[in-house]
């Protein structure tokens, strides 16, 4: 007696084109505050604040003579070797940078609200150790450093205080989302190094070189002092440590409350 084979359908695999599955995201505040467009959202006042304003304050000023920040002219420097120019291109990369990281990470185009407040709330809470580090190490009537820009002479407090949000974004865009970034791709993907140890030493030379772009102030004629350079690499530590463990947002949240804070208590 011969058997018949059954008609064997093929696995639902061969029929379904494969596809990237999605990653399970968690709702957690603590793991929201890290995604791509979650910061977007979150800084996006910020970067409209000091655009638009130092627009308008500076609108019959041409661009070239506009009190700017270093970390900006240094941007604008590295885009000017490829012919890129533009009084908002530093903006403008941020932005671009930010969606084309959430476009990678394939995360839905959903942001929740409630987490945007407690990222403004965190952010205050963790300027907090900054300025008291200051205090430590450094002189408590000289919290505020108006070495973040350029231009020279005396700035009316509208454009200090905006120039405190200017360096909070743009310093940590270059010196925590780019080096960082840079040399964990260095150290840890190509180098090979373990990730504690690959993370650890981005930490520490982003720091150093955090340190050494404010010191000595642009503009300024102060000496040298011990104590400053040890708060700004102490501060870049810091920053960094957030940026890790918390994210890019809140890295520029902590540092721009930092700076605005530390602002209003010089005045």
């Amino acid at each position: 007696m011969v058997r018949r084979a059954k008609n064997r359908q093929p696995p639902k695999t061969q029929k379904r084109r494969s596809r990237r599955a999605r990653p399970v995201l968690s709702e957690a505040y603590w793991d929201v505050t890290h995604r791509p467009l979650q910061c977007l959202v979150f800084l996006l006042p910020m970067v409209i604040a000091y655009e638009l304003g130092m627009g308008f304050f500076y609108r019959n000023t041409p661009v070239e003579m506009r009190p700017s920040l270093a970390a900006e002219e240094l941007m604008n420097w590295f885009f000017s070797l490829f012919g890129g120019t533009g009084a908002y291109l530093p903006g403008a990369v941020l932005v671009a940078v930010l969606l084309v990281w959430h476009i990678a990470t394939r995360n839905p185009w959903r942001v929740p609200g409630q987490p945007l407040l407690g990222m403004a709330g965190e952010s205050v809470l963790l300027a907090i150790p900054l300025l008291f580090l200051h205090g430590r190490l450094t002189n408590l009537h000289a919290l505020f450093d108006t070495g973040h820009g350029t231009g020279g002479g005396s700035s009316p407090w509208q454009e200090d205080l905006l120039l405190s949000i200017g360096a909070g974004i743009y310093e940590e865009l270059v010196f925590r989302l780019i080096i960082i970034g840079l040399l964990n791709l260095l150290l840890i993907d190509i180098c090979g190094m373990k990730q504690i140890a690959g993370v650890a030493a981005a930490v520490i030379a982003s720091s150093l070189l955090f340190a050494l772009h404010h010191y000595p102030p642009i503009g300024s004629d102060s000496s040298w002092s011990a104590s400053e350079f040890a708060f700004r690499t102490a501060a870049g530590a810091y920053l960094a440590a957030v940026f890790v463990l918390r994210g890019f947002g809140l890295a520029v949240g902590c540092h721009t409350m930092y700076d605005v804070l530390a602002f209003l208590l010089s005045r």
